[in-house]
């Protein structure tokens, strides 16, 4: 059996939601270097199943998108990517419409994609990793970010809670829940603002060292030939 092919099955394999305290920022050392979706040594996944497909969300503007067809559907879209040697999903929570991409926005940058849905919905982590911040600050809120070794890190904003299964400092599978979307920080309403950063993580309060990234722009996991 093709084992990369059985791990892009159980990549699309992946649940709950509830609140706990922020908690201070902890720095850890060298992270592990997680293997693809199915690999023996990372965590428990979830049953996370992610969408096909993404779609605009209706009768707003929305910045900096990517190309959509006439009925403002995410034109080739793809569900499960390649970042560097890390597997992930590119939207990590079902159910939702694009309210933003990446790039400047108002002058100012913005660093990840807004996802939206209602009611609000949870989210999960987008690939196996390890809990690296679990905090509140003034601009994102409660936000949870996770390193996924090979220099891939994911950052989950303006949560309304953190799942009472997370923990600071502790591993976690692809697909296992991180917290509720919210508004919390600095948010005119409920919504994921989800980033894909890479680089050295080497200042925790200010995450220095890390390089935003478009998730529209990596490979298929499919396109690779896996």
């Amino acid at each position: 059996m093709n084992l990369r092919r059985a791990a892009f099955g159980l990549a699309l394999m992946m649940l709950g939601a509830c609140a706990t305290q922020p908690a201070p920022v902890i720095v850890y050392g060298p992270p592990v270097d997680y293997g693809p979706p199915g690999d023996a040594r990372n965590p428990p996944q979830g049953t996370f199943q992610p969408n096909a497909y993404l779609r605009q969300c209706l009768g707003m503007s929305v910045s900096n998108s990517p190309p959509v067809d006439g009925e403002r559907w995410v034109v080739d879209f793809k569900p499960v990517i390649v970042v560097g040697q890390v597997v992930m999903v590119a939207v990590p929570v079902n159910d939702v419409c694009l309210g933003s991409g990446i790039g400047l926005r108002g002058g100012r940058p913005h660093d990840g994609i807004d996802l939206i849905s209602n009611p609000p919905g949870t989210i999960y982590a987008a690939a196996p990793g390890r809990v690296i911040e679990m905090r509140w600050s003034s601009g994102y809120g409660n936000q949870v970010l996770i390193d996924h070794g090979h220099g891939v890190y994911t950052r989950y904003a303006h949560l309304d809670s953190f799942d009472l299964g997370l923990q600071l400092g502790a591993a976690i599978g692809y697909g296992q829940p991180v917290g509720l979307m919210g508004a919390t920080g600095n948010a005119e309403g409920p919504h994921l603002h989800f980033e894909i950063l890479t680089g050295n993580y080497d200042n925790p309060l200010g995450s220095k060292g890390l390089v935003p990234q478009d998730p529209f722009s990596f490979p298929a996991y499919t396109d690779l030939g896996y």
